[in-house]
Formats: structure tokens, sequence, C-alpha cells
């Protein structure tokens, strides 16, 4: 009596066939097909060279070239914005100083010709005393005075203008910790 061998159907062509069982996804092929699929993880095992040898030329890069490093273009960013911040500050300022010691100085100038024609005036008159002349002196120290103060300051505030950056290394922190529950399991 002839006994009946059974076939398996292959995964890919639904056949009934002689297979052969991949022993990654435990699939049955027959002998066609597993070509193919032995095929198919070539091309998946090539593509996952090549990205690694693109991971490894990027990682090179960075190395060769660490100014190139995103974290690093994005401090110099932060540089250059904050000069550029700093810059126009300090423009604005010399120009609202400029604006109100011009304006200081017009008023003390509107003063002093009001003198120079009272003194003109005297002098024309020929008609002046010890108290008119100790008045004109008294003004005339008054005008120097002011010519002299301001009521414009600098100030710097306290509170950071800029906002500060920094590096934080996260792994650094984790390994830190782990190392401080290490040196407690120690103690015990």
């Amino acid at each position: 009596m002839a006994t009946e061998t059974r076939k398996i159907r292959c995964i890919t062509c639904g056949k009934e066939k002689a297979t052969s069982k991949c022993s990654g996804c435990l699939e049955d092929f027959c002998f066609n097909h597993l070509a193919e699929h032995r095929q198919q993880l070539g091309k998946q095992f090539d593509e996952l060279e090549n990205k690694r040898n693109l991971f490894r030329q990027a990682l090179s890069e960075q190395t060769t070239n660490p100014q190139n490093h995103s974290l690093i273009q994005q401090i110099n960013k932060w540089e250059k914005d904050s000069m550029n911040k700093i810059r126009q500050t300090a423009d604005e300022a010399r120009e609202l100083l400029l604006k109100h010691a011009d304006e200081h100085i017009n008023k003390v100038e509107i003063k002093l010709i009001k003198l120079t024609e009272k003194l003109k005036e005297i002098r024309e008159e020929n008609d002046f005393n010890e108290i008119d002349l100790n008045e004109l002196k008294q003004k005339l120290e008054e005008l120097e005075e002011l010519s002299k103060q301001s009521n414009i300051s600098i100030q710097q505030d306290s509170s950071s203008f800029i906002k500060k950056i920094s590096v934080i290394n996260f792994s650094r922190k984790y390994f830190i910790y782990i190392n401080k529950k290490i040196d407690l399991s120690k103690r015990r």
C-alpha cells in the first residue's frame, strides 16, 4: 500500500508543492519562490548595508567637521542673534542719548542767548552796578553748571536681556544618577 505524501502550500503562489520552510519567517515556499524570497532578503540586506554606510559617512563628517554639527550651528546662530540685539540696542541708546543731549544743549543755548542780549543791552546803556554784575555772574555760573549737568544717565538692567544658552548632556546626568545609585547600594 502506497502512503500518500501530503504536500504543503507555498505561501507565495498558494500551490501545493514540495516546499522548504524559511528558518527566519517560518513560512513555507516552493523551490522557485524560495529563491525569490532569498533574493528579497538579499536586497533588504544590501539596503541595510547601504544605510549603515551612509550613517558611517555622516558620523565621520561630524568628526572631521565638528563646526557643521547642527547644535554648533544653533550656538553660532544664538551668538549672531545676540550680537545683533546688543548692537541694535546700543545704536538705539546712542541715538536717544544724542537726541536728549541736543535738546539739553539747545535749552542752555537759548538761556545763553538771552543772557548775551541782556549783557549787550546793559553794555549799550552803560547802566550797571555791583548788584547787576553779581546777578549776571550768578546767571552765567548757573548756565555753566547747567551745561555740565544732565538729567540723563546710563543704567544697566541686572535682569538678562539676552537669553542665556546652555549645553545639557542628558546621558551624563543619567550616568551620574546611576553612579549615585550604585554608591548607595555599596553602603548597605
